[in-house]
């Protein structure tokens, strides 16, 4: 099978990933065959279509926030630039996909707020032809129990239920991935949505009770998922902020860019009003010497299921000690190896979203 990374350039600041393809190889140790697909949706083919609102956006922006913008959009379009320069293959790989002739599927769509406050992905309906090499809807799969990779370690439950759990058996990582339920109108107006709180200060308080300052070791990293809402930034990075309670410095940022299956952003990269990125922001230990090999590191993949990101393990392996041990806080999944905690940890772990690699019958692009 082919690994994750499509394309690596020689800095390892812009990288090709197959999302589904990081998701199946997480289900194993290091170094292991996959022995499981993901069922996943259909590769986004074209751009998303949104008109730019006419409030300008631009005046709303403090001047950091524009610079910090300015230098993520050109990180990014070198990116594509050496992405498209260095490498000929696909953008993604073929993928097992679930299909009802004239019925919908659902997958990610762009969705702007009414009043142009918030902007977030949404599942949308798009309907397909059936494929007579998609996975079968009445071939069911196991779903009585979910699938638990080995040496996986899991807290099912809130950060304030499984708090102190956690303080009593999970040891010090040297990575912690944290994907926060960030406030999002979008989201909320989806019944079948994952939670998200309602607030900033909602956000304050859950990510103040994550013990993160004692269980990340002297050189680990800690990597957090956030929305391009300067708000957010501020929170974590802002004097007195949630990075400085847990005692860790910014070290870094990275930036998952989504592209269709022809290589092409989701969206204009020039859009004042929503863009086609997710953010991570890397942080160490304050006055630990840790760094990242590279400045901004630009991770170009087709978006899959709603809420789904590339899974991070196998791009730390360059930067972290071999075999080393990661956190996934607010998981909806798991990962060989890791510890994982979140009140929705095994939702893609159940049977439904897997196949047995012996019985895939992949889509074709």
């Amino acid at each position: 099978m082919e690994p994750s990374v499509l394309f690596k350039s020689s800095d390892s600041a812009a990288v090709v990933i197959d999302i589904p393809r990081s998701l199946e190889e997480a289900q194993v140790l290091p170094g292991r065959d996959i022995t499981r697909r993901i069922v996943s949706s259909y590769p986004r083919e074209t751009p998303w279509q949104i008109p730019e609102p006419k409030t300008d956006k631009t005046k709303y922006v403090s001047p950091s926030a524009a610079i910090a913008e300015l230098m993520t959009l050109e990180s990014v379009k070198a990116a594509l630039e050496v992405a498209r320069a260095g490498y000929h293959g696909p953008w993604c790989l073929p993928r097992v996909t679930r299909s009802r002739a004239n019925e919908s599927e659902p997958t990610e769509a762009a969705e702007v707020d009414a009043n142009g406050s918030t902007v977030a992905a949404q599942p949308h309906k798009r309907k397909y032809k059936p494929s007579p090499l998609a996975l079968e809807e009445d071939k069911e799969t196991d779903s009585t129990s979910p699938h638990i990779p080995e040496q996986s370690h899991y807290l099912s439950g809130t950060v304030e239920s499984q708090r102190v759990a956690f303080l009593q058996s999970a040891p010090q990582f040297d990575l912690i991935v944290l994907d926060p339920p960030w406030p999002s109108r979008s989201v909320k107006r989806k019944s079948d949505s994952y939670a998200t709180v309602n607030s900033m200060d909602e956000a304050r308080k859950l990510l103040s009770q994550i013990p993160v300052a004692s269980h990340i070791k002297r050189d680990g990293l800690v990597a957090i998922w956030v929305t391009n809402k300067a708000a957010i930034t501020d929170l974590l990075t802002a004097p007195g902020g949630i990075l400085a309670q847990w005692g860790l410095e910014p070290v870094g940022e990275w930036v998952w860019l989504k592209i269709t299956n022809a290589g092409e952003p989701v969206l204009d990269v020039e859009s004042a009003w929503r863009k086609p990125w997710e953010r991570l922001l890397i942080a160490r230990k304050t006055g630990s010497y840790v760094l990242l090999p590279t400045g901004m590191k630009v991770i170009m993949g087709v978006p899959d299921i709603h809420s789904r990101k590339p899974n991070l393990r196998g791009l730390f392996e360059d930067i972290l000690p071999k075999n080393y041990l990661g956190l996934e806080v607010f998981a909806r999944n798991l990962t060989a190896g890791w510890w994982s905690w979140g009140n929705e940890v095994l939702f893609f772990q159940q049977g439904h979203h897997w196949l047995p690699l012996e019985d895939e019958r992949d889509s074709r692009l």
